[in-house]
């Protein structure tokens, strides 16, 4: 009873291949080491669950994924699950204490891995990675990625997202966080509600932007035939094109100004606000920019 009493309170790896199922004991509590190299498929996934502390990912040439860092006072397990199709981590803390002390992780992956990672409070960052997709979620913590994957979808509350990369298509969620994204082209979906946006992107083929009394600062092109809507409650809408720039352009606030390189704004003749209509050229795309007290600004570059 004795021994049993004594394992609940060791750390476990838990490393599944297949039916076979290993548990490896670690000693200790506050501040064990984590350290763990395991084979995975080049393209395969690893997928990241830890409540506060810590995440980062960087990539190398070998299809296996490295785990070290160090665990918070608050863990009771340390899971490390092993796939045919990649790997899973998962820190266990206990449930009854309220402060939870971060655990610190760094892995080092197959640069043509996919991630997920889950947290409330730990940062998160990502270097060199070029796989399928990247999804990130966390409360307060920050997101920094420096990567190009095909899919990268980032969702935050109230913690920071930088991006810088080449991707086709990106989403973003935030409440109140500073999103800062740079490189972005294809399909961009980005909201938030008092934080700003600043987007520096190629190309855009489809782009939706909304904020509630956050800034959106955008600088980019449309596609021929593209689309880019960008709808806001109170905060201003700043976008800055090419001038060589083709587009159906359509802009209305309601008790903001409306300043534009493409066409020049009109009072509503009924009633208060500003719009705006104007087509530069015939390439199909579309412009279409609102807010009900914010200022819209439309600039060329």
């Amino acid at each position: 009873m004795k021994a049993l009493k004594d394992n609940s309170r060791k750390l476990l790896f838990v490393l599944t291949f297949g039916a076979t199922v290993a548990l490896v004991p670690l000693l200790g509590f506050s501040g064990e080491e984590i350290d763990r190299t395991l084979e995975m498929p080049a393209n395969g996934l690893v997928q990241v669950e830890n409540l506060a502390g810590k995440i980062e990912f960087s990539t190398w040439d070998r299809s296996e994924a490295q785990i070290r860092g160090t665990a918070g006072s608050n863990v009771e397990e340390v899971e490390i699950i092993a796939t045919s199709n990649g790997v899973k981590i998962r820190i266990h803390n206990r449930k009854e204490k309220r402060n939870v002390d971060g655990t610190e992780l760094y892995l080092r992956i197959p640069e043509a891995a996919s991630i997920e990672a889950d947290s409330v409070s730990a940062d998160i960052s990502v270097r060199g990675n070029k796989g399928k997709s990247i999804l990130l979620n966390t409360v307060s913590g920050d997101i920094e990625i420096d990567a190009s994957p095909q899919t990268l979808e980032l969702h935050s509350v109230s913690g920071d997202v930088e991006y810088e990369g080449s991707v086709e298509r990106t989403s973003v969620e935030s409440v109140s966080g500073e999103i800062v994204l740079i490189g972005p082209s294809g399909e961009v979906n980005v909201s938030t509600v008092s934080g700003d946006v600043s987007l520096e992107a190629g190309g855009v083929v489809r782009g939706k932007f909304e904020s509630v009394s956050g800034d959106l600062n955008l600088t980019l092109s449309v596609d021929d035939g593209g689309r880019l809507s960008c709808d806001s409650m109170s905060g201003d809408i700043h976008l800055r094109l090419p001038s060589s720039q083709q587009a159906e352009f359509i802009a209305q606030s309601f008790s903001g100004d409306i300043n534009s390189d493409f066409g020049t704004s009109t009072r509503v003749s009924k009633g208060p606000g500003v719009t705006l209509r104007h087509r530069e050229g015939d390439n199909g795309a579309q412009i279409r920019l609102e807010t009900f007290s914010g200022d819209v600004s439309i600039r060329s570059r």
